[in-house]
């Protein structure tokens, strides 16, 4: 008999809830950040924020994310342990944790943790036993198990209460009424309610006592909105006991009694429509209706369905100021539920609810008569929707049954007046359904009245019952229901549409009927009864694929296409189009329908959006408002078609996943305003904790929330302030707006995703930062909330620092003004000393002069001295008289040495010092340099000895200078060497790596160097302390210009020394060995090289007997008249000679006496030999007569300005009498030079060996000839190639050829360009480019210069032969 008493209750129970819409979760679990997923405690603080205590830590939610609190034993502020079992408010806004391993309070300013017992202790409360703390106005009550009930008023004193009747009594739980009366529950079971202002109990009941049998280990008790009080057990099958609040009705609930489906109650709370939420382990929520007899509704776990509580074991529940009621589980997180977060209620097929959607993804839908919906589905076949009875019955194909629906996968449907059913299928052509009966309609191929396609888009029925059906791929039909006959429209028919593929139908005002295609829009004239085509092309539709079409009551038509919204504008007879930038949630605009009150819903690939239409004076415009599945939907994405508008104003709107219908005026609007609070700070990409020490100071003594001010350094102006919008309900969808007052004018969006406000290089100066937000319905809270961010200048910007400023500018004046008037004085002294010191640089200049112009005058004498005793030498008589004037000769040549010495420290002083390197044999030439050492160093009585491990060393060397480096070593060695000593040189040479190495060695048993002395002997002007018996008569410049000659020959010097055990010298050069010169050939001899002839006497003597047959002509031009009278002596004997004193005079007798040659001194009065040569060299009746040119300077500088004068060759005093009558013998016998052109060496015949100079100019000749393009060949190129230096260059090429090497190159040129204009057919500019002239018209005046006419003359010539 209880059985079936108990039946049917749980039946009315059960079919309750199929009439009821499912209750929609939203979850939260450890993949959104949550600690752990066993949430055991749940409370929201004063601030807003969330709590959640798991077992592994404890969690504060912000809507967005979720900072975590965990033990750290090393952290004296944080956790005691992980596992949160109770989270209570407690006075100051602080929290009471309660964990496994102690109590904890919470201070959020601080965001620290600290031990609960010294904090009840300090109030002089018991420490321990707490069982439940509330709070009336400014008063906290704490309930203790076995210690009875305190009282903490606002300053912190507790007083123990002494409740009337209940001395030691052991209270469970405490709660306050709406009256403000302390509600107790005693572990017993009673239940008492006292009047804290009078203590007095004015409420005692104990009929719980009946239900518990024993000693509870804890017992907690609920009070809902009316009064009435709910008690239960946790962690027990105790169930639940309701007690009415007059106490006369007591109803125990439980499983037994069927009001819960599970008897272990873990938490109670009360929603917004006082139900009664009752969390159950593995019961799920119960849900109590008081209302309605206690009739209880279970909310479970469904598998499969995300939107469904996560779990069926409930550990804690709680519902905040929002609604929102928050559901801790044991294994799956949070789950919550509010009403206003799932605005549209959703239909979707429930595998384990029979009476639920036969099949979720639907095509379309149709409203009958009744106001029941018939469903198109995309596949499981058709539904009809029974809304008074809430059941859907299921049609479905059957191939046997004639009178079933001809497909499955159903695209359009409509009811017409007689509320009969047309149903458009995807290959399945068209049925009616009427009367329980289906008559089908399908395309037959032989049947020209049959329907146009199988698959049939739309079905549309206008004001003038015009039946139309679209398909798609057959065009448009108009049907006749009474004859059954389509007639057809396509785009093979002339004045007919222009698509196959209809997709909507709409008419406007004027009974026009507009055709969406997947072409552009076809509209039917109904007056003239043609088709208007607009397109993307014509009408600035946004796509031609036009899915939707709409007439709104405004008079607009309305076209969604797949991108974006069009609105027709009459007066244009243009398309305007709505995208994303508009507001859209997407451009792909799937359905469109209107409201009762005007506004335009259109659902899309990513959510529905509902549109406001703002007509303005120029255009429209939009505003949306836009929804996706966290709104309830069924889905982002809707299917085409699935969209519908029924007599009672509620839209329909389908997918994939179901089907929403709703009444848009009575959607649910969320009108909290969100509070706002900023969550933390970053610094340069660092979060910054409280109480964190940055830069040496703590900059968050509070929580940022907390904070109302916050001061940063100059160098910390790159910042982020984190926020959040405690609003939970689509807190996704909150918008966010922020002003940093002093630096923005205007509000700013933030990003909502990352809800963070980033500011970069603020300057110093103090800001407000202003932050509103606004909930997922747009209403704005306005108040926000402010942070004050000061950013102090750096120091040197600080008013103490600008009051620095201004003393110091002050001092400066000050002290400048005193500079000033020392500087005054100063500069008159200054002034003195400049003048002082610009005499004493022009007198130094003067003496440089002098010193140089008196080398230059030693160098004639010299010569005078040198030149005759070679004569006398060649001469002489017997042996001793040739040893005393060898004797007297070799001191001449040291007295030349030093004058060059002192030449070379001016050159060295100037920076002029360059080498000069000729071929020749070095170990031979060291041998000679150092034998001239012999006479000395028998005379001073000293061993001397000379070592080589090479007889022969053939390399290009400066010879000049390589016989001054061995004359100061040897000078030095033989003059700090004391008699009987010993001076010895060694010279080996070694290969290292690629390159070969010459080594001098010299050395001596002199007094020697002290090491510390050892690099400064190289100083100029340097003199070592000199023992008694010596005598410094040195200058000391000899190693200083020593070392700056190795240096100029990449070489190096080093010296190891002792003193009193003498010194070694180390010179070591770096070598390119050449081959031995052949027998005959001519060997270059660097300008001013000194040489001991050794062809035999008679061999000049012979050579010149050859000439007097017809005597030349030498023209002699020197101002020093002893000289010239030397050289007069020497030379009349072969030559006529003729005299000049200065160069004018010279030049008159060049004239006058035809000279075959000229020798002429540079430095003279009036015009010098520079002069006079380039004078010679430019008139035509005298250039060709050689000159040469004879100086006292050695200088490479001097010898090129010689010879680009024109001047045939020069020597340097002084010289060598038979090497200068040589070379004015090799002057005279040279054939006069080609005057204008150039000839080209005859190839020598096979039996002919070529000679050196013939081989040396066929060289020449190929290197220039391969670089006849070039016009950038110079003669220091042509010098590289040849391997040798300009001075020999130029010499051998005049000597040769009689031209200057520039003037060879360039005849060159001209007898190549000869070449090409007499065998090409190139024209003469062409010619001048391939010849290496940049210019042609400088290739015109040389060529007529070598050949007397002008290039085209000559072409005209060669050519014409």
């Amino acid at each position: 008999m209880l059985k079936k008493s108990l039946l049917l209750p749980l039946l009315l129970l059960v079919g309750y809830t199929y009439a009821q819409p499912s209750y929609q979760f939203s979850s939260l679990n450890v993949n959104d950040g949550l600690s752990n997923n066993q949430v055991n405690c749940i409370y929201k603080d004063a601030k807003g924020f969330m709590w959640f205590g798991t077992m592994s830590g404890l969690n504060r939610y912000d809507g967005y994310s979720f900072k975590i609190f965990r033990n750290d034993i090393t952290d004296p502020h944080a956790l005691r342990d992980d596992y949160i079992s109770g989270i209570y408010p407690a006075p100051g806004n602080q929290l009471f944790i309660r964990t496994r391993n102690g109590d904890n309070i919470y201070d959020p300013v601080r965001e620290r943790f600290s031990d609960a017992t010294l904090w009840l202790r300090k109030r002089g409360l018991p420490e321990y036993g707490i069982s439940s703390i509330t709070q009336t106005g400014n008063i906290w009550w704490i309930a203790y198990t076995d210690a009875g009930l305190y009282k903490m008023d606002s300053t912190g004193k507790a007083t123990k209460i002494k409740i009337p009747g209940r001395a030691g009594a052991n209270i469970a739980d405490l709660k306050k009424d709406r009256h403000g009366r302390l509600v107790i529950l005693y572990l017993n079971g009673d239940v008492e309610k006292l009047d804290i202002a009078r203590n007095r109990v004015v409420y005692r009941n104990t009929s719980i006592r009946q239900f518990i049998t024993k000693r509870p280990l804890s017992l907690r008790i609920f009070i809902d909105s009316q009064e009435d009080m709910w008690v239960y057990m946790p962690e027990t099958d105790f169930g639940a006991v309701y007690l009415s609040q007059s106490g006369d009705t007591l109803k125990k609930l439980s499983n037994k009694t069927g009001y819960l489906n599970n008897d272990i109650v873990n938490s109670v709370v009360e929603d917004d429509k006082h139900l009664i939420w009752i969390g159950t382990d593995h019961g799920g929520i119960n849900l109590i209706d008081k209302k309605d007899n206690f009739r209880s509704r279970f909310l479970l776990n469904k598998e499969g369905d995300p939107k469904s509580v996560a779990e069926d074991a409930i550990y804690a529940l709680f519902k905040d100021d929002f609604g929102i009621v928050w559901c801790g589980t044991y294994k799956r997180g949070i789950s919550y539920f509010t009403e206003n977060l799932l605005k549209f209620p959703l239909y979707k097929h429930n595998p384990s609810d029979g009476h639920s959607l036969s099949y979720d993804d639907v095509n379309c839908f149709a409203e009958d008569k009744k106001g029941n919906i018939w469903i198109g589905t995309n596949g499981g076949g058709l539904i009809y929707y029974d809304r008074s009875d809430q059941t859907f019955k299921r049609f479905q194909h059957n191939p046997s049954d004639d009178n079933s629906i001809s497909k499955d996968v159903i695209l359009s449907l409509y009811v017409n007046d007689r509320n009969d059913l047309w149903i458009g299928y995807y290959f399945g052509g068209m049925d009616y359904y009427s009367n329980g009966r289906f008559t089908h309609y399908r395309h037959e191929d032989n049947d020209p009245n049959s329907l146009a396609n199988k698959s049939v888009w739309k079905i549309y029925k206008d004001k003038r019952n015009n039946f139309w059906v679209g398909t798609l791929g057959g065009g448009l039909d108009r049907f006749d229901p009474g004859n059954g006959i389509f007639y057809h429209n396509n785009v093979n028919l002339p004045a007919s549409v222009h698509s196959n593929f209809i997709t909507a139908f709409a008419e406007d005002s004027r009974g026009n009927l507009w055709i969406s295609t997947a072409y552009g829009i076809d509209v039917l004239d109904n007056s003239k009864g043609i088709f208007v085509h607009y397109l993307n092309s014509t009408h600035q539709l946004s796509n031609d694929n036009v899915s939707s079409l709409l007439y709104d009551k405004r008079g607009h038509m309305w076209a969604g296409t797949r991108a974006g919204l069009n609105v027709f504008d009459e007066k244009t007879q243009l398309f305007r189009s709505f995208t994303v930038k508009d507001g859209l949630p997407d451009n792909n605009i799937i359905s469109i329908l209107e409201d009762n009150e005007g506004f335009i819903w259109v659902s899309t690939s990513n959510g529905l959006s509902k549109i406001t239409v703002n007509e303005g004076t120029e255009a429209i415009t939009i505003s949306c408002r836009n929804y996706d599945d966290k709104d309830g939907l069924q889905g982002k994405a809707f299917n085409v078609n699935a969209a519908c508008k029924l007599s009672t104003g509620e839209l329909i709107f389908g997918g994939a996943d179901g089907f929403n219908i709703f009444t848009p005026s009575s959607l649910p609007r969320n009108k909290t305003r969100p509070a706002v609070v900023f969550t933390g700070l970053r610094l340069f990409d660092r979060d910054i904790e409280v109480n964190a020490k940055v830069h040496n100071r703590v900059l968050l003594p509070e929580a940022l929330s907390e904070i109302k001010e916050i001061a940063l350094r100059h160098n910390e102006n790159d910042f982020s302030i984190d926020f959040a919008a405690l609003n939970f309900i689509n807190a996704r969808k909150n918008k966010y707006a922020y002003k940093l007052e002093g630096f923005n004018t205007d509000w700013q969006i933030a990003d909502g995703a990352t809800k963070r406000i980033t500011y970069t290089n603020i300057g110093p100066g103090t800001y407000t930062l202003q932050l509103k937000a606004a909930n997922d319905d747009g209403l704005w809270n306005e108040e926000g909330i402010s942070l004050k961010i000061r950013v102090k200048p750096p120091f040197w910007k600080t008013p103490l620092a600008y009051i620095t400023y201004v003393v110091l500018i002050v001092v400066v004046l000050l002290l400048l003004r005193e500079n000033v008037i020392r500087r005054a004085r100063k500069r008159f002294v200054l002034e003195q000393e400049r003048q002082e010191a610009r005499r004493m640089h022009e007198l130094d200049m003067m003496k440089i002069k002098l010193f140089t112009n008196l080398s230059h005058e030693f160098r004639t004498p010299v010569s005078l001295i040198l030149s005759p005793l070679e004569e006398i030498m060649q001469h002489g008589g017997d042996q001793k008289e040739k040893n005393k004037f060898q004797l007297i000769y070799r001191n001449a040549k040291r007295l030349l040495i030093l004058v060059n010495q002192l030449m070379d420290f001016r050159k060295m002083e100037m920076q002029e010092l360059r080498l000069a390197p000729s071929r020749g044999d070095i170990a031979v030439f060291i041998e000679e340099v150092a034998g001239s050492f012999a006479d000395l160093a028998e005379r001073k009585q000293v061993t001397f000895s000379y070592e080589s491990n090479s007889e022969h060393i053939y390399t290009w060397f400066d010879h000049d200078k390589t016989e001054r480096i061995l004359f100061n070593l040897l000078s030095n060695a033989f003059k700090f060497t004391p008699q009987g000593g010993t001076v010895s040189v060694e010279v080996t040479t070694s290969e290292e790596g690629e390159r070969t190495w010459l080594e001098i060695k010299v050395r001596d048993t002199g007094i020697g160097i002290p090491p510390e002395r050892h690099e400064k002997i190289f100083e100029q002007f340097f003199h070592s302390d000199m023992p008694g018996g010596f005598m410094s008569r040195g200058s000391g410049i000899g190693l200083a210009i020593t070392k700056e000659f190795v240096k100029l020959s990449n070489g190096t010097i080093t010296v190891d020394s002792q003193v009193n055990q003498g010194s070694c010298f180390t010179v070591r050069l770096p070598l390119e060995i050449c081959e031995r010169p052949e027998a005959g050939m001519e060997v270059e001899q660097a300008a001013g090289e000194e040489t001991d002839l050794r062809e035999p006497e008679m061999e000049a003597i012979a050579a010149v007997t050859e000439m007097q047959a017809g005597r030349s002509t030498i023209l002699l031009i020197e101002d020093n008249s002893d000289f010239r009278f030397y050289l007069k002596e020497n030379l009349k004997d072969c030559y006529n000679i003729l005299e000049a004193a200065d160069g004018a005079t010279g030049w008159q007798k060049t004239l006058s006496g035809h000279p075959d040659l000229v020798m002429s001194d540079i430095n003279m009065p009036g015009m010098n030999g520079i002069e006079l040569c380039r004078k010679i060299k430019n008139d035509s009746r005298t250039r060709h007569i050689p000159v040469l040119l004879v100086t006292a300077s050695a200088g490479e500088h001097e010898q090129l300005r010689g010879l680009e004068a024109g001047a045939a060759d020069y020597l340097v005093k002084p010289f060598n009498f038979e090497i200068m009558l040589s070379r004015v013998r090799n002057l005279l016998t040279r054939p006069a030079p080609a005057r204008h052109q150039v000839t080209l060496p005859a190839v020598p015949e096979s039996a002919q060996e070529p000679s050196p100079n013939e081989k040396f100019l066929q060289r020449a000749l190929a290197i220039v000839e391969r670089n006849l393009s070039n016009a950038d060949f110079s003669v220091e190129e042509l010098s590289r190639e040849l391997f040798m230096n300009r001075v020999s260059v130029y010499r051998r090429i005049f000597n040769l050829t009689g031209q200057t090497p520039v003037e060879f190159i360039r005849m060159v040129r001209i007898k190549k360009a000869a070449q090409l204009l007499s065998k090409t057919e190139m024209n003469v500019t062409e010619v001048a480019y391939e010849v290496g002239f940049n210019n042609p018209k400088y290739f015109t005046k040389y060529f007529k210069i070598a050949y007397n006419m002008l290039p085209s003359a000559y072409v005209a010539t060669m050519r014409g032969k």
